[in-house]
């Protein structure tokens, strides 16, 4: 009979895969019965204390993506952040696991909800820490971006940058952390409540000067002609580009309110000078500032199905407009998404809407 201890480790690595995998996939093999989101990561937890190899087994996938929330009243304190911290860092192994970190913090009572000096301190060297890490999201309120800023600058003095890192999301008073990650191929930028205005080249210029491979980028700044002159003239090579803001002309830069009323019409030639853009992404037709505008109260939908089919069939057609605008002048786009509505070039490069089941 083989014992516990004879199992190579290469099959037990296979036994923590596949109980990961099969809970993910949502069905029990063996039981017609949904499988409960916890299933999996019960079973993985049960496995890891049988010993000491079984738990490393199990490390990669318990442990791939670790989050500090700190949003809500009964978000954890700080302190306790810094204990479990100092827990990871003394475990090489688990550290080698995490692939994934994320951080969200924003407090409504910022005088009595600030990171200690030792979360400050510790939390760069913790990242460090992580020798496979290639996603980082920071997003934290501008009064503690000083301490981290200050953390963050140390630690990279002494231990270097972040080499792996390779996907970053940051709110925007965290550009420092741009020159930090200079491999960084996939970047996302928010910004939080309450928080101050950043120069939207104080992101696009850093980007230029440290991240020479970045393809994918994403961004809630409204579209105006500066926001795209700033991207064109810093990080012009995106294959792939995420544009949430939608266009708002109210609010227009002065150099687009004489063409005011075209909405992203007017923006589809700029995007055409993007060399190597493959992917454009554009939020829903409403938002495009092209005429469609349809109710935003839920109410005017109550009891009136003629209502909801008028405003889903002119959405579509409003897309339709717009994928009709890149087939003509963005030759080098090749997939568009507007809203949920795919559409992609095919061999005689029309813009034709993907499967309608497909579009997400």
């Amino acid at each position: 009979m083989v014992q516990w201890n004879d199992i190579p480790y290469d099959v037990l690595e296979a036994l923590c895969k596949e109980t990961a995998i099969s809970s993910r996939s949502g069905l029990n093999e063996t039981s017609s019965r949904r499988r409960a989101p916890n299933d999996g990561r019960k079973s993985l937890f049960a496995l890891s204390v049988v010993d000491s190899r079984a738990r490393e087994a199990c490390y990669p996938w318990l442990f791939h993506k670790v989050t500090f929330d700190k949003k809500w009243a009964s978000s954890p304190s700080w302190e306790v952040f810094d204990e479990r911290m100092k827990l990871m860092v003394k475990n090489p192994a688990l550290c080698r696991a995490v692939k994934t970190f994320e951080l969200d913090a924003w407090v409504d009572d910022v005088e009595n909800n600030c990171p200690s000096p030792t979360t400050y301190a510790l939390l760069p060297t913790f990242l460090a820490s992580f020798p496979q890490l290639r996603k980082l999201t920071f997003r934290i309120q501008d009064p503690f971006v000083p301490g981290f800023q200050t953390a963050f600058d140390n630690v990279v003095e002494t231990h270097g940058p972040f080499l792996t890192i390779e996907n970053l999301t940051i709110s925007r008073s965290c550009v420092f952390l741009i020159q930090h990650c200079p491999n960084i191929l996939e970047f996302e930028e928010d910004s939080l409540y309450r928080d101050k205005d950043v120069q939207y080249i104080a992101i696009t210029k850093p980007l230029s000067t440290s991240c020479q491979g970045l393809r994918h980028f994403s961004t809630k700044e409204v579209i105006t002609s500066k926001t795209l002159r700033d991207l064109l003239t810093y990080i012009p090579h995106l294959e792939e580009l995420k544009l949430n803001g939608g266009v708002q002309s109210w609010c227009n830069d002065p150099e687009d309110q004489e063409t005011s009323g075209q909405g992203i019409m007017k923006f589809l030639p700029t995007f055409a000078r993007f060399p190597t853009l493959r992917k454009l992404v554009l939020p829903n037709a409403s938002s495009l500032d092209i005429g469609f505008d349809p109710p935003w109260c839920g109410n005017a939908y109550d009891n009136n199905p003629g209502l909801v089919e008028r405003v889903a069939r002119e959405g579509r057609e409003a897309s339709e407009r717009v994928a009709n605008g890149v087939q003509t002048l963005c030759s080098v786009v090749s997939e568009l998404w507007v809203g949920h509505i795919c559409f992609r070039r095919d061999e005689k490069g029309i813009m034709v809407r993907s499967n309608p089941e497909e579009d997400r």
